[in-house]
């Protein structure tokens, strides 16, 4: 939804709320027709908020309208948004379990934002299924342009028997009901062989590029020869783990912490790193966090950073743009930062804005890689 103020009008209250991080002079809301909807039918229904879930809440209209038991999430900065979304409204505070933990039990209902990919999104229905009690409803909702026509077929198979409700304002809810199955599936990490490490690679359903090394990741290690080593280096954006593998493997790298928002994304670096170099866990460490802000590890001297180019389902370089400027104001005097953006998004401004010295190592039909000298 474009700008129209921050008061959202829901079933449960009227609401001011703000996304984050917030860009200047934003134009979008912090909530859209889906998640009005699902109030609208989570209230219809006559469901009990204290006993309820909430899934997925991107900016936090879920939780602030409901107050629920809880919040099941992947991104520290939804966690974020919510937690002040929630502040500015005098609500009480949420408990938040991360997508690495299994959601909480003995709650009767559930309220979702459909995730955009879908190996998550039977993930979270397959827990969820093993959490919640038989016959426990469970309401998911997205925007029509962003959903799948599968929805309804993989709530059926992963949770129970679902209901399609009619679609409004271009949003759309579905009702399924949890259903006696038996044992969820227990392995949810995939593998690709990573040629760079000679090694296989795991990643949880929400990583980036979890079956196959994507090709900009894959551009910045056909030139790691070109770095000079350093004593410290982050992983910003780290996803599996790959880059600062791969500069550790290389001898570039003497110590690594690896750094991003989704709790999916950071426990597979952790478990690449700690499985491929047992008995080095003192040369790693993870942060979990809104980029390098409040980044409590030893300052680097060479950030290498591969960074996400869409923003919600929107092709965008705010985010990236924003990793790269924090990256720039943590490093010291001399510091280096590598980087591999796409091609049409550009970079070159906010690198001289804060770097003596910037130059391209390489370009492809789709990335540029760049080297940034602080200065």
């Amino acid at each position: 939804m474009t700008a129209g103020g921050d008061q959202c009008h829901t079933p449960f209250g009227v609401f001011d709320l703000k996304r984050y991080p917030a860009r200047p002079k934003e134009q979008l809301q912090a909530w859209n027709s889906a998640d009005i909807l699902l109030l609208e039918s989570f209230l219809a229904l006559g469901l009990p908020a204290r006993q309820a879930l909430v899934v997925n809440d991107e900016h936090g209209a879920l939780t602030t309208a409901l107050q629920p038991a809880g919040l099941w999430t992947d991104s520290r900065l939804s966690a974020l948004a919510v937690d002040a979304n929630v502040a500015r409204n005098g609500r009480l505070p949420v408990t938040i379990t991360w997508s690495t933990d299994p959601p909480p039990r003995g709650l009767n209902c559930a309220v979702m934002r459909v995730p955009k990919q879908a190996a998550y999104f039977e993930y979270q229905l397959s827990l969820l299924a093993d959490a919640l009690p038989d016959g426990a409803s469970l309401l998911a909702s997205g925007m029509d342009k962003h959903l799948s026509p599968h929805t309804a077929a993989t709530l059926e198979r992963c949770f129970g028997p679902t209901e399609r409700y009619p679609g409004k304002r271009k949003a759309r809810v579905f009702h399924a009901r949890k259903a006696a199955r038996g044992q969820s599936r227990g392995e949810w990490r995939v593998a690709y062989r990573c040629d760079a490490l000679d090694e296989d690679l795991f990643s949880l359903p929400n990583v980036f590029s979890r079956e196959q090394l994507d090709i900009g990741s894959r551009l910045l290690l056909q030139h790691l020869d070109a770095l000079e080593p350093a004593t410290s280096v982050v992983d910003l954006a780290c996803g599996n783990g790959v880059l600062g593998l791969a500069a550790f493997r290389a001898g570039l790298a003497g110590r690594v912490s690896f750094c991003d928002e989704s709790a999916m994304a950071l426990q597979s670096a952790r478990e690449n790193a700690l499985r491929l170099h047992p008995g080095q866990a003192s040369n790693f460490s993870f942060f979990h966090g809104d980029g390098l802000l409040d980044f409590q590890g030893e300052p680097p001297q060479l950030i290498l950073c591969n960074p996400p180019f869409h923003s919600e389902h929107t092709l965008d370089d705010f985010v990236g743009k924003r990793l790269v400027t924090q990256g720039l104001r943590l490093l010291p005097g001399g510091g280096r930062l590598c980087l591999v953006a796409n091609r049409h998004l550009d970079y070159s401004a906010v690198l001289h804005r804060h770097c003596s010295r910037v130059e391209r190592l390489a370009a492809t039909g789709k990335f540029n890689l760049w080297l940034a000298h602080k200065r």
